[in-house]
């Protein structure tokens, strides 16, 4: 078993890098990846956590990327974190997100939700809110709580999941309240990620048009997540008939987040590529300079 996508609270996920570490242990994981949204903050000790563990470890990032006219999201394995280059890079895209999230509440204002930037941004934390940040500040005022679009999040029918199905149903690319992140731009991304020693993975691409990969393929795209929670078994062999033909690693995450942000999505995926996929990432990083844990034992 293995999970190449996993969140911790460092972006949208609900647990800490001591408790990934503990669950990747009673999943007896092959190897894992931490690979937040454009964080790198807790990198540092799952590193630590992972070696103290003798665990095989990628440190990783999830980049939110724009792509033409679609949010792509790009996975940058083996990043060096530690480098004051990637530190730097990741507060430029924090004050980048800020930029885009005043974008997005002007946006929903306009669709007559009752939001407010600095609250939204109180309950964040003054880091890049979640879709649940979103539905809490939609909900601090009477107003807000009546009206039956946010009610849904809270004990309607979207509420099984409100901290992505709020995301997917207004900030999503094709949404009402989308505003392109146009300073993520993948091709510069993966030009800057990969001069960090990263091995480049287009993560799950279920609803990305086939000839878009291909054309990433030829920009120095390296893999693509096959195995995910977003495809079916049948979904998931297309995807790797299709990363077969481009020569592209096939990888494996579930994009774990923990039971509040996705009850349904459990960690760790069974394939019969897991060797493989370790094998050439390992490979792809170690030619690049970039970070890993692993040990063939």
């Amino acid at each position: 078993m293995i999970d190449l996508h996993i969140h911790t609270n460092a972006s949208d996920g609900c647990h800490t890098p001591k408790e990934i570490i503990e669950l990747v242990k009673e999943k007896r994981l092959y190897a894992f990846a931490i690979a937040d949204h454009n964080s790198i903050d807790s990198l540092p000790e799952g590193w630590r956590l992972a070696q103290e563990n003798q665990l095989n470890f990628f440190p990783a990032v999830e980049f939110d990327t724009l792509y033409k006219d679609y949010d792509l999201h790009l996975l940058a394995y083996g990043i060096d974190f530690t480098q004051p280059d990637c530190i730097a890079w990741m507060e430029e895209i924090l004050q980048a997100k800020i930029e885009q999230t005043k974008k997005r509440v002007e946006r929903l204002k306009e669709l007559g939700f009752k939001i407010e930037f600095e609250e939204l941004m109180e309950i964040a934390g003054w880091r890049q809110p979640t879709g649940g940040d979103y539905v809490k500040a939609l909900s601090l005022h009477p107003e807000g709580r009546a009206d039956p679009r946010v009610r849904a999040y809270i004990d309607g029918e979207r509420s099984d999941s409100p901290y992505l199905n709020f995301y997917l149903d207004w900030l999503k690319a094709k949404r009402p309240a989308f505003v392109p992140f146009k300073a993520m731009e993948i091709r510069r991304v993966m030009e800057r990620a990969r001069s960090l020693g990263s091995a480049l993975v287009l993560a799950h691409p279920s609803d990305t048009p086939k000839e878009y990969i291909k054309e990433l393929k030829d920009s120095g795209l390296d893999g693509l997540e096959v195995y995910t929670s977003y495809h079916s078994p049948v979904q998931a062999q297309e995807w790797l008939r299709l990363g077969r033909q481009l020569d592209l690693i096939p990888t494996a995450g579930s994009d774990f987040h923990g039971k509040k942000v996705k009850p349904k999505v459990e960690m760790g995926i069974e394939c019969p590529e897991e060797k493989e996929m370790v094998e050439r990432l390992v490979e792809k990083i170690s030619q690049r300079g970039g970070k890993i844990l692993f040990s063939s034992k």
